[in-house]
């Protein structure tokens, strides 16, 4: 995780210990929320998970939302990260739309209860946590949005609005944690076929130039 999550008032001043507290307090929640839920894991089962008191755990957070913050901080975080490897890998904007969307799909794969939990929970987060939520995911979306630019200008894709295609595409690939209940006959590699040979298709992707 980067530096401690901005809106957390901590009563430690130390920040290197706050980084690595919000570390231990982050791997705790992570496997409980997505065992049990984020309503029923309660702030002591996740203080016992750290090996520290209810109190002590109070010296690092204000409240049990900051730690359903943390954790969206890290997999946004983990999103980013395994996208920019994706696309680092890959050559032209169509096999770096396909990595991308690769990596994506792997990830919900990964995290599908976790990511679950987050999309039903994020209505509970404060405005300020919000917004920072919201800067994270355009981050995200810019990264996709550079890609189907960068396909337009070398006549790869025929696309319309990059930043609502961005948006689009990484809203297609959340179908398979958040509609998993009706794709139990499929398994992710079909889903991921699916998913790239619609988009590249519907932007233009499968008859524009190829890649170098």
């Amino acid at each position: 995780m980067p530096a401690a999550v901005r809106q957390i008032e901590t009563v430690v001043k130390d920040r290197a210990l706050i980084e690595r507290r919000h570390e231990q307090i982050c791997d705790a929640a992570l496997h409980l929320f997505a065992r049990k839920g984020y309503h029923q894991t309660s702030v002591r089962e996740i203080a016992e998970a750290v090996n520290v008191s209810v109190g002590a755990l109070y010296n690092y957070i204000r409240s049990k939302e900051d730690i359903l913050l943390l954790v969206y901080h890290r997999i946004f975080g983990l999103f980013q990260t395994k996208m920019s490897e994706a696309m680092a890998n890959s050559g032209g904007p169509t096999s770096q739309l396909r990595a991308a969307i690769e990596a994506t799909l792997k990830l919900y794969d990964e995290y599908q209860d976790l990511v679950l939990v987050l999309y039903q929970e994020s209505h509970t987060l404060r405005r300020e946590a919000l917004q920072q939520l919201f800067e994270v995911d355009r981050r995200y979306v810019s990264m996709v949005q550079a890609i189907i630019e960068r396909g337009n200008r070398e006549r790869h894709f025929v696309a319309g609005d990059s930043n609502l295609i961005a948006i689009a595409i990484l809203f297609l690939c959340a179908v398979w944690p958040l509609k998993r209940w009706n794709l139990k006959k499929y398994d992710l590699a079909t889903v991921t076929d699916g998913v790239i040979g619609l988009i590249l298709n519907g932007i233009g992707g499968a008859h524009g130039l190829p890649d170098d």
